[in-house]
C-alpha cells in the first residue's frame, strides 16, 4: 500500500477508531454529562445507567448515527465541484484548485508513522484516534459547548487547522443555517454523512488567506502551538476576514513545555525533562518555536482586535479528577508524547529513533505513576488557555498601541472560580468601539 492509499484507508476508518477507545487500557473512559442522555458531536452517544449512576460510551455502530442520511445526505467532496456560497465566496476559485485525493499530497512514512509535508505531528490512524479523544476532553472542559464565544445566528464560521474535523462538524450541527469551513494541509476529514453545511478545504494558513474580507463570524484556532512560524501574520489574516463585531478564539496550552508547570513533578534528569529540552530546541531549529508566545494579548491588539478575554483552565491529569474524564485526558496525554517528540527529535537533532521511543515510553510510565500518586496528583495539572477577541464595529478607525502598565493583563489575577472540578482564572481587557487601545478595565468572567 502506498502512502496515498494509506491516508484514504485512515480516513475511512475514523469511525472504527472511535470504538477502539473502549478497549484501551484507560478502562473504558466515559465523558460526564449534565444531562441524563445526549449525543456528542462525532457520533458517540453519552448515556447514564440508572442503577449505578455511571455514564458510558456507546459505539456508534450500536446506535443511530447523528448524521443520518435522511438528515445529512452524503455529499460530494467539497474540494471538487464548483459553486458560489451565500457569503459570496466563489467555490470555483477555492474548491477547483484543491482535491481530497491523497496522491496529490506530500506524504511520507518515517519510523512507522505517517506525516504530511513538514508538519511535525503524524496524521495516521493512531493520531486521528488521539485527536478524537482530545475533542471529547475539550467538550467536557467547556460543559459540552464547542466555543466560549456567544454567537447570535452566525453565517460563516472558519476552523483553522481542523484536523479530523470534529469541531467543524459539531458547529455545523449546532448552527444549521451557517456555513462552516474547516481548513488543513491534510485531507483526513470525513467526506460522507456529514452535515450539508460543512466543507473542508486544503489550505496552508501560512499563505495568504483566500477568504472574503469582513465576512466571518468566528475564526477558531485550537491546539496549534508550534504549527506556525509567524503568528502575527495569522492574526492579521484572521482580522481581515472577520466581519465587524466578529470574533477570534484561540485555545492552546500555557507553555506546555515549561519547567515551572507540571514537569516539576517529574524527577530531575528524567525522560520528561530530556524530551522537553530536546523538543524545544528542535522546534527552534524548525522555525516554529514552542511556548505560550502566540497567546500574548499584545499580538491581538497589534492585529486590531478589541475586547480581549483570557481564561485559564487547570486540567487535572488522570486520577486527580476522580472521574473517567481524567482518564480520557490521560489517554490523550500519554499517546501524544511520541506524536509530539518523534519527528522533531530525529529530524532536527538527529537522535536515534529507538532512543526517542525509549524516552517516550519512560515518560508515559512516569506519567501514570504521578497520576495515581495521591501525594502528587492534586498538583498534576496542565494549564489550558483560551483567548477570545473581537473585531470592532469601528474597525480601521483606530490603531492598536502597546499596552501600558495599567493594561498589563498579567498584573490582574481576574475572577477565580471552578467548573467541573477545574480551577479557572479569567482576565479581561475591554476596549469598546469608542475607547482607545491603551485603556484597560477588568470585568468579571462571563457566565
Amino acid at each position: 500500500m502506498n502512502s496515498g492509499e494509506a491516508v484514504r484507508s485512515d480516513s475511512a476508518k475514523v469511525t472504527n477508531a472511535k470504538a477502539c477507545i473502549a478497549s484501551h487500557t484507560v478502562d473504558q473512559p466515559v465523558l460526564h454529562s449534565t444531562e441524563s442522555r445526549g449525543v456528542i458531536s462525532g457520533g458517540l452517544e453519552v448515556g447514564k445507567d440508572e442503577d449505578d449512576e455511571e455514564e458510558y460510551y456507546e459505539d456508534i455502530h450500536n446506535s443511530m448515527s447523528i448524521y443520518a442520511p435522511s438528515t445529512y445526505p452524503g455529499a460530494q467532496s467539497s474540494h471538487q465541484g464548483e459553486h458560489t456560497s451565500e457569503n459570496g465566496h466563489d467555490g470555483a476559485t477555492i474548491d477547483s484548485s484543491r482535491t481530497l485525493y491523497a496522491d496529490d499530497f506530500d506524504y511520507v512514512i518515517e519510523h512507522g508513522r505517517q506525516y504530511c509535508g513538514d508538519y511535525f505531528m503524524p496524521i495516521d490512524q493512531t493520531e486521528q484516534t488521539r485527536q478524537y479523544v482530545l475533542h471529547q476532553v475539550f467538550l467536557k472542559v467547556f460543559d459540552l459547548e464547542l466555543t466560549t464565544v456567544a454567537l447570535d445566528q452566525p453565517g460563516y464560521i472558519l476552523d483553522i487547522g481542523t484536523g479530523i474535523g470534529e469541531w467543524a462538524i459539531g458547529m455545523a450541527e449546532k448552527y444549521p443555517e451557517a456555513e462552516v469551513f474547516g481548513t488543513d494541509i491534510c485531507p483526513i476529514q470525513p467526506t460522507h454523512q456529514v452535515p450539508f453545511n460543512v466543507e473542508f478545504h486544503i489550505e496552508n494558513a501560512e499563505d495568504d488567506w483566500i477568504r472574503p474580507a469582513n465576512s466571518v463570524d468566528l475564526v477558531h484556532i485550537r491546539n496549534m502551538e508550534g504549527c506556525f512560524s509567524d503568528w502575527p501574520f495569522i492574526y492579521s489574516q484572521a482580522f481581515d476576514c472577520i466581519k465587524p463585531g466578529g470574533w477570534i478564539e484561540v485555545i492552546d496550552w500555557e507553555d506546555f513545555c515549561a519547567d515551572k508547570n507540571f514537569l516539576s513533578l517529574y524527577p530531575k534528569g528524567s525522560a520528561a525533562h530530556i524530551l522537553q529540552a530536546g523538543t524545544k530546541e528542535a522546534a527552534e531549529m524548525a522555525g516554529r518555536p514552542w511556548g505560550g508566545g502566540h497567546m500574548n494579548p499584545q499580538l491581538f491588539l497589534d492585529a486590531g482586535f478589541v475586547d480581549i478575554n483570557e481564561t485559564i483552565y487547570d486540567m487535572g491529569i488522570g486520577s486527580r479528577e476522580n472521574s473517567r474524564y481524567g482518564k480520557l485526558w490521560l489517554f490523550s496525554f500519554v499517546t501524544g508524547i511520541e506524536a509530539l517528540c518523534l519527528r522533531p527529535l530525529t529530524k532536527y537533532l538527529g537522535w536515534d529513533e529507538k532512543y526517542v521511543r525509549q524516552l517516550c515510553d519512560s515518560m508515559a510510565r512516569e506519567t501514570k505513576v504521578i497520576a495515581e500518586d495521591p501525594n502528587r496528583q492534586e498538583a498534576f495539572i496542565v494549564k489550558l488557555r483560551v483567548i477570545t477577541a473581537r473585531k470592532s464595529h469601528m474597525a480601521g478607525q483606530w490603531t492598536a498601541r502597546t499596552m501600558n502598565e495599567n493594561a498589563d493583563m498579567s498584573e490582574y489575577s481576574g475572577d477565580e472560580s471552578t467548573i467541573g472540578g477545574q480551577s479557572i482564572r479569567t482576565t479581561v481587557m475591554t476596549m469598546d468601539d469608542s475607547t482607545s487601545a491603551s485603556s484597560s478595565t477588568p470585568i468579571p468572567r462571563r457566565n
